[in-house]
């Protein structure tokens, strides 16, 4: 008998370990199974994962996608000449053989799109949960524009459009109920490998901006810091490239974009200002500069309804009249003409709130006001909304202005009491309507209809405030009672997203510790 294996001196012919069950690809596809191990013929020549279901080092590590694991990305590596490798101990090269031969990095993502999702149908069930969720609040795929896009996929491939699927199934997914961080989760793990292949093979993209995008915001809501902050600079890297720094490329002229897509892309770049500073403020104890505020305070980078003045058939709004209204997103969000989108301003708001200067010099505390009055202005045309990213990030920022001491440090909140009434007023303000709104979705069951990680930072850091000074310089009877109902919502909020958990367990310590010194 011939023999395949090219070692120098093979061993004798040995009887081979069987499973007492057929592995689970040949259950799947119902063929016959040898039940060899470690992996069964067929496994072998179709250069999949053997798996059984008394394999119980890869029961316990297994992570699911619906009914398939993301098994085209993670796995074991069976070469043809006899060499084990152990399982997933790396990414199986025999993935990545079709992307430089026959296949293309396009069908390639098209093909694991569809083994994700199962089928066409299973990829719109994610795009529609996708912009019935995180997209109202996180504004940074126009859906008809993108639809299109889709449906152009099923006859075209496009790697770009079906990664971007995939940070959408992504980030709509809750947390997990494995104990263990992010970086252990196979998907979040699955995906940004898939978005970092796609990116070293097709050039830069809006498409793989937005996918970026997603995915900082998926680790910034499950506390991953580190590795948001490197997404987010991922981010800022591309619209340099992109040109987007550059005061000449926002201009309406022969050579630049046409006005829509010079919209697009005032959308995307506000989106990353939007998640700069938001790592920044949230992780303030892991002193990550920001990387957007050196662009935004040298460029004036126009906002996205600024350019409807130029797309036909659009409404032109005005940001400056006398009531300053700032526009609502359309309620379908189908469409990118005559659009406002809110998460740009309150970036805006935000990045300008980082760069105030704690001087109480006339002037400084004369913008500082003007400020105050524009975020107070846009919150309250917005609390009637559904974006409550905006909201929250405004209430951050409305923090962040009447008490700059507040958010800078690991200690920040015992640098010292709030003293003047404009900024006590401000607080006072900032937190009964924080309260209010965790009331309301309490009571109206809302929280997974679009309540977001800034909402919950500020409910932390609202509760923290209270803690401190409720009974002290702000006044406030109520105060435990307030801190309470804000913990509830945390509570609710945790099953959506992670970095609850972490705010909730130091409101805790925060509020136990107080109630000592308190009784004491």
């Amino acid at each position: 008998m011939s023999s395949a294996s090219s070692s120098p001196a093979p061993s004798p012919p040995q009887s081979a370990a069987k499973s007492p069950r057929v592995c689970l690809n040949c259950r799947r596809k119902k063929k016959r199974c040898d039940k060899q191990l470690p992996s069964c013929s067929r496994c072998i020549e179709s250069r999949q994962i053997c798996q059984h279901e008394d394999d119980a080092s890869i029961a316990s590590h297994s992570s699911t996608l619906g009914t398939h694991r993301y098994e085209p990305l993670m796995g074991q590596y069976i070469p043809t000449g006899g060499q084990q490798l152990s399982r997933y101990n790396t990414l199986n090269p025999a993935l990545f053989a079709t992307m430089d031969a026959m296949e293309g990095i396009h069908s390639y993502v098209f093909r694991t799109l569809l083994e994700v999702a199962e089928s066409r149908q299973g990829v719109e069930n994610v795009t529609q949960a996708y912009f019935r969720d995180v997209n109202t609040w996180f504004s940074v795929v126009p859906q008809g524009l993108f639809e299109r896009q889709l449906d152009e996929m099923w006859m075209n491939p496009s790697a770009e459009t079906a990664v971007l699927v995939l940070c959408m199934r992504l980030i709509i997914r809750p947390p997990t109920a494995n104990p263990l961080s992010g970086m252990a989760d196979r998907h979040y793990l699955s995906t940004k490998t898939m978005l970092s292949i796609v990116q070293s093979k097709v050039p830069m993209s809006t498409a793989l901006l937005q996918a970026e995008l997603l995915v900082a915001l998926y680790e910034f809501r499950h506390s991953m810091p580190q590795q948001a902050y490197m997404s987010a600079g991922n981010c800022f890297q591309m619209s340099r490239a992109f040109g987007w720094h550059n005061k000449s490329f926002w201009a309406l002229g022969p050579q630049s974009p046409g006005p829509r897509e010079l919209k697009l892309c005032s959308i995307l770049w506000w989106a990353i200002v939007y998640v700069d500073c938001v790592i920044n403020v949230v992780y303030e104890d892991q002193k990550y500069p920001t990387h957007t505020l050196i662009v935004t305070s040298e460029l004036t980078i126009p906002f996205p309804e600024a350019y409807d003045l130029y797309l036909p058939g659009s409404l032109a709004y005005d940001f400056h009249t006398q009531s300053e209204r700032y526009g609502y997103l359309d309620v379908d969000l189908e469409q990118i003409d005559g659009v406002v989108w809110p998460e740009a301003h309150s970036a805006a708001f935000l990045s300008s709130a980082l760069q105030q200067p704690t001087s109480t010099h006339l002037p400084s505390v004369l913008a500082q006001h003007s400020t105050t009055e524009m975020i107070m202005g846009h919150t309250i045309s917005l609390l009637a909304s559904k974006q409550t990213a905006a909201v929250g990030t405004n209430f951050i920022a409305l923090m962040k202005l009447s008490q700059p001491g507040l958010l800078v440090g690991a200690s920040a909140l015992s640098q010292g009491s709030p003293s003047d009434v404009g900024p006590i007023e401000t607080i006072r303000y900032v937190i009964d309507s924080i309260c209010s709104g965790a009331v309301t979705s309490e009571q109206g069951g809302l929280i997974d209809a679009g309540f977001t990680p800034c909402d919950a930072f500020a409910a932390y850091f609202a509760s923290l405030i209270l803690i401190s000074h409720g009974d002290g310089v702000l006044q406030d009877p109520e105060w435990l009672l307030k801190v309470e109902g804000l913990k509830t919502f945390l509570e609710s909020v945790c099953h959506r997203w992670r970095t609850a958990d972490t705010y909730l367990e130091s409101v805790n310590v925060a509020l136990n510790t107080r109630l000592g010194v308190y009784v004491a």
